[in-house]
């Protein structure tokens, strides 16, 4: 089931988009779906638990710029698949600044509708969504793809998680993480790094080049660690 979301402050537009949900889920037998709908951008940022899948959000909105409500739902939530609506294509384009899935324009066609969720449906069926981790401070809860880890480590008692451009400290330890993430190919190369190996790019004798940093690789690590490495570059994934 997916967990769909609609922001559109139009009543005639959002009951729309409603229609055309029932009516995909009438024409695909095999797709369900829970929907929540909001006419502002602040009560859904405000209520959002970085639960959703599919979120359509109107460019223009009377509380905020959907721009600006996307940015926001992107900083606490890299997976949720995110579709603007829109009458303007030149707004959709800038969408894809913050990793927007797709759009659609205004008045929505039911045509136009169906393809753009067939794409959807694709794409998340493709993609490993129990893979995801949410991550708790004080400030909020996040939700990321264990896709966008580079590695994790051990640090002074907490976990230290590297995406690409950010480190997100936890309470934890790497041992449940290893449990955890073990069907997204991450490996131990040592006693404090978990390392995704998705992202590395190469070994130098005692060292792995994950993404753009050197780790260490243990003795005592070193066998299962390459054996893992060889067994996914040569595509038993």
């Amino acid at each position: 089931m997916l967990n769909i979301v609609i922001l559109e402050d139009q009543q005639e537009q959002a009951e729309r988009l409603s229609r055309m949900l029932e009516q995909y889920a009438s024409d695909h037998p095999d797709f369900s779906y829970s929907l929540k709908r909001y006419d502002r951008s602040i009560p859904l940022l405000e209520e959002y638990k970085c639960d959703a899948d599919v979120l359509f959000l109107d460019i223009q909105l009377p509380d905020m710029l959907g721009m600006d409500a996307a940015k926001k739902i992107r900083a606490m939530d890299s997976n949720v698949t995110i579709i603007f609506i829109t009458m303007l294509t030149q707004y959709a384009i800038e969408g894809y600044s913050v990793g927007a899935f797709d759009y659609v324009l205004k008045p929505v066609r039911y045509e136009e509708f169906a393809v753009k969720m067939d794409r959807v449906c694709r794409m998340l069926a493709h993609r490993n969504t129990s893979m995801t981790l949410e991550l708790r401070t004080k400030e909020e809860v996040r939700r990321i793809s264990a896709d966008d880890i580079t590695y994790i480590e051990v640090s002074n008692h907490d976990i230290l998680i590297h995406t690409g451009d950010q480190v997100y400290r936890q309470w934890g330890n790497l041992k449940s993480y290893e449990e955890k993430l073990a069907p997204a190919h991450f490996v131990r190369c040592n006693a404090c790094y978990l390392v995704n190996l998705k992202y590395v790019r190469g070994i130098n004798g005692d060292a792995v080049t994950v993404h753009h940093e050197n780790l260490a690789i243990s003795k005592t690590k070193r066998r299962d660690f390459l054996a893992a490495l060889a067994q996914y570059k040569g595509g038993s994934r």
